[in-house]
């Protein structure tokens, strides 16, 4: 019996990673990912700079720029990283939580981790959640393996090491890693009689950690400052809390699965209930912690009156819950009921993976980019007021052509110094006399299908001669945009 559950494991492994890989292979950008491409490109100094400007830490970016140096600009390569970490996320399930505790738990969890629709969502982006996720997960694999006593010659440097690099991922991660490290300390703090050795190891472990934080403080402190003069996210209610709940089982549905999430934790804390206290301890934490990151975020985020509370940086997060919920699937005698949970995950991740695909590979994505490669000329400039299409384009075309774009910042968002990673190809200008009151040709304006502003403005300041006007519709992200061109004279 244990024979075969360990090849269903590795069956279940094999099949989760061809899932997530399906959808990866195509170079496409939404905006987000289009700054990731742009910070992969800059040499390790600038990325440390401008990164300290950004609302992230920057070990993603190193990751992606290695991969640059070998492989140059590759999109696909950068999101086969994001599957790759993934997929060693789920495999983890059977090299380290199998052996910890037991087959089923370690099935249930790469189960879980390869099949849910939010993982196979987010392990095709070019973003730092899945390494987050697998940093996460080997931080606390290896901080409940010291509270046990499990303790080998590697195991505080592989704490130290995959909660530092978690710490320099997202701060979502630094928020785990903190919780967790004090968590361990204060239990080895209460068992110093018999654990003296290993709290002297520990708190070596812990200094290392922060010498090695420091020089990251001041560009945290700097973002902290950052954030409280505005930031993007908005709460609402019960948007924010549905969100929340049913982002790791909504994928790239169009709508939030309530039913399907309540059934599901209503299974879960029925499992919980039945499950003896002592034995349900390990769940338990992994619980406690996931829900007091989210008080946290949201304390910060009232206080600061900035919202830093939102749904995808919960991903960070989402190893250690996973644990939880394969931990107390494993404990229902009744195969069933786990197999109809299991197979209800796979039809709503199947159906989300689906749609994923049709919008990743649908032939009307790159119209817009075929169609401005035909027709853009030398010293030709692309001008935009909006960033999240502009950059885009921007990043897309870069590798192509050498046209110089330019961020019109009307609004004067505090993004100068973090879009930074888009130079060369991008400058930013607070006025458009920057831009064109010394130029004189063509231009292409991205907007989008509504907006007029920037055309009138430019109209309104000088003499113009109308070309063309074309409107692109991408399924990838469900972006719009209007192409313009004219003609400055």
């Amino acid at each position: 019996m244990k024979n075969k559950t360990k090849s269903i494991h590795i069956i279940v492994i094999i099949i989760g990673i061809v899932l997530i890989l399906l959808p990866i292979f195509h170079t496409n950008l939404w905006f987000d990912e289009s700054y990731s491409v742009a910070m992969a490109k800059h040499p390790l100094k600038e990325i440390w700079q401008i990164g300290g400007t950004d609302v992230h830490p920057i070990l993603y970016y190193i990751c992606l720029h290695v991969l640059y140096l070998i492989f140059g600009s590759n999109i696909i390569v950068y999101r086969i990283f994001s599957a790759i970490t993934m997929a060693l996320l789920g495999v983890i399930g059977y090299t380290h939580i199998r052996k910890d505790f037991g087959e089923k738990t370690g099935l249930l969890f790469s189960f879980l981790t390869l099949f849910l629709p939010m993982t196979v969502w987010y392990s095709n982006e070019i973003r730092m959640y899945a390494l987050g996720m697998l940093l996460g997960s080997f931080m606390a694999i290896y901080a409940y393996r010291i509270y046990q006593g499990n303790i080998k010659k590697t195991t505080y440097f592989l704490f130290g090491l995959s909660s530092l690099l978690l710490a320099y991922t997202h701060y979502y991660g630094l928020m785990l890693a903190g919780i967790v490290n004090l968590l361990v300390f204060i239990y080895l703090c209460k068992n110093a009689k018999s654990r003296k050795k290993d709290l002297i190891k520990f708190i070596i472990t812990a200094v290392i950690q922060v010498i090695c934080y420091l020089p990251w403080l001041i560009a945290f402190i700097r973002q902290l400052q950052g954030v409280s003069k505005g930031f993007w996210i908005s709460l609402s209610f019960p948007g924010t809390i549905y969100a929340i709940l049913t982002h790791q089982y909504k994928g790239n549905l169009t709508y939030e699965p309530i039913i399907l999430t309540t059934l599901f934790y209503a299974y879960i804390t029925y499992l919980v209930f039945k499950t003896k206290k002592q034995e349900r301890k390990p769940a338990t934490w992994c619980f406690t912690i996931y829900v007091s990151i989210i008080i946290i975020a949201l304390l910060i985020s009232l206080v600061m009156k900035s919202v830093i509370l939102l749904d995808r940086y919960l991903i960070i997060l989402t190893g250690i819950l996973l644990f939880g919920l394969a931990f107390f699937m494993a404990k229902d005698e009744n195969k069933k009921r786990v197999v109809t949970i299991c197979s209800i995950i796979i039809l709503v991740s199947g159906v989300s993976c689906i749609k994923t695909i049709q919008e990743n590979y649908d032939v009307e994505n790159k119209n817009w980019y075929t169609y401005m490669k035909a027709n853009i000329q030398e010293g030709d400039i692309i001008v935009y007021s909006g960033a999240i299409n502009g950059a885009v384009v921007t990043t897309e075309l870069s590798e192509e052509i050498g046209n110089q774009s330019y961020f019109y910042n009307e609004e004067n968002w505090p993004v100068e110094e973090a879009y930074k990673a888009f130079l060369p190809n991008m400058q930013i200008k607070a006025t458009l006399e920057e831009v064109l009151d010394n130029y004189q040709g063509r231009i292409w304006l991205i907007e989008g299908f509504e907006d007029t502003k920037l055309k009138e403005e430019i109209t309104t300041k000088y003499t113009i001669k109308q070309i063309e006007e074309k409107k692109f519709t991408r399924k990838y992200k469900n972006y719009t945009m209007k192409i313009e061109l004219i003609e400055k004279i």
